[in-house]
């Protein structure tokens, strides 16, 4: 998914992750990691540049037909004319080079499978039969507690290391010195704090065992890989062949990689508008940007009752040198997304872009849209945001790319990528 476009700046980008409230910094952060397919900074959304957004939805649940945002209409969420101030480039033909060309090669394939068999080793039976510490154990049990079986206290055929504090205490130093075959009952006590399932915290527990086997971990390559082993570690995840795996790995590797190469293009494409368009700031916007970014940050600093330096982790001195710069890059990035909007008259649904919205409140614990409105500026400057977001998509879609030695790389990532609007959806 091409993250959505929202305006926003945290503490994060100069290196702490401490920003006023806990609540503040957990949402910017958040904010950060899946709405912004930039950061372009605004001290606090409703400043200078916008006028007073409404914070209400314009449409309905109750309405089925949706409403169209015109450019024009998405544009009246700023106090100015953006074509004054940005002349764009021929940006719907640019070329940007890449690292990589973040394909999937077999031996990509083979390295992650090898972190995985290391991560399930495969065991076989040894003739011991006496548990001692360091033995790996196959064991059965079932936990209860007043009686009652209790959700994720039993299992079958489980490996235990004894010694390894994998499990409660009590619970392997009760197995120790215990024979193969045999069923043992341990009366034990879950800690007080258990944040496992703290429901469970301090109760008295009865884990029933029985001692399968004492095992030995079995060396095993690459080339060992057998179906058996697969579908003895991954059936759970539904695969049971070494086919299977191979599959299942070459699939999260390539959307591993198509995220990546995404936000490579994303980065390249916003360096590119910068360099090659020429942007001029509104007067009194930056300095009002920079001016109620730092009051919030202050504000933050006083409310921890650290110092300065222990909250930024930086000094003060430094924290005023970089400001600036940072919001003037943002402010820059903002201005040219929005005058692809108007140059390419990008409208937006309704009822998509709400159903975005409804999506970043359930997924962060925000109230309603109204929170996220009032949080960062109103729905007419977030609408517009989530509209930059729009053309950002679209020039991404229409870039050439070339890897670092200068070869043309086979796709496009107009090829590469999904539709953009569905993306920011």
């Amino acid at each position: 998914m091409r993250e959505a476009h929202i305006r926003g700046w945290t503490a994060t980008d100069f290196g702490t992750d401490s920003f006023g409230e806990e609540r503040n910094n957990k949402m910017k952060k958040k904010l950060v990691m899946v709405l912004l397919a930039v950061m372009v900074v605004t001290a606090t959304l409703g400043g200078c540049g916008q006028k007073g957004a409404s914070t209400g939805s314009s449409v309905s649940a109750e309405e089925e037909q949706d409403v169209e945002i015109s450019a024009k209409q998405l544009l009246k969420a700023t106090d100015y004319k953006v074509e004054k101030y940005v002349k764009l480039n021929d940006y719907m033909n640019m070329t940007v080079e890449l690292t990589n060309d973040y394909s999937v090669s077999d031996e990509d394939i083979q390295n992650y499978i090898e972190y995985l068999m290391s991560q399930y080793p495969a065991y076989e039976v040894s003739d011991k039969k006496t548990v001692e510490s360091g033995d790996v154990v196959n064991i059965d049990y079932v936990g209860k507690v007043d009686g009652e079986e209790f959700s994720g206290g039993s299992a079958t055929g489980q490996h235990l290391t004894i010694g390894s504090g994998s499990f409660i205490d009590g619970f392997e130093d009760g197995l120790i010195g215990k024979k193969v075959g045999e069923t043992v009952d341990l009366n034990l006590k879950f800690p007080d704090t258990y944040s496992n399932n703290p429901d469970l915290a301090g109760k008295d527990v009865v884990f029933t065992v029985t001692i399968n086997s004492i095992d030995t971990k079995k060396e095993m390559t690459y080339d060992d890989l057998t179906d058996e082993y697969v579908s003895e570690n991954f059936a759970g995840s539904g695969i049971t062949t070494v086919d299977g795996l191979k599959t299942t790995v070459s699939s999260s590797l390539e959307q591993q990689n198509y995220s990546s190469k995404m936000q490579e293009i994303q980065s390249a494409v916003l360096s590119k508008l910068l360099e090659e368009c020429e942007v001029t700031l509104p007067d009194g916007l930056l300095d009002q940007r920079v001016s109620e970014y730092k009051d919030r940050v202050n504000k933050a600093v006083e409310e921890s009752g650290k110092t300065f330096d222990e909250y930024m982790n930086m000094s003060e001195e430094d924290f005023d040198k970089q400001v600036p710069d940072y919001i003037q890059e943002s402010l820059k990035q903002e201005l040219i997304l929005e005058a692809i909007v108007k140059d390419q008259k990008i409208s937006i649904s309704q009822k998509k872009f709400e159903a975005f919205v409804d999506s970043y409140v359930s997924q962060y614990g925000m109230k309603d849209r109204n929170a996220m409105y009032e949080e960062y500026g109103g729905e007419d400057y977030v609408r517009l945001s989530y509209a930059e977001n729009q053309a950002l998509s679209k020039v991404m879609d229409s870039v050439k790319t070339t890897v670092a030695d200068n070869t043309d790389s086979t796709d496009s990532s107009s090829d590469a990528a999904t539709d953009s609007s569905a993306d920011a959806e």
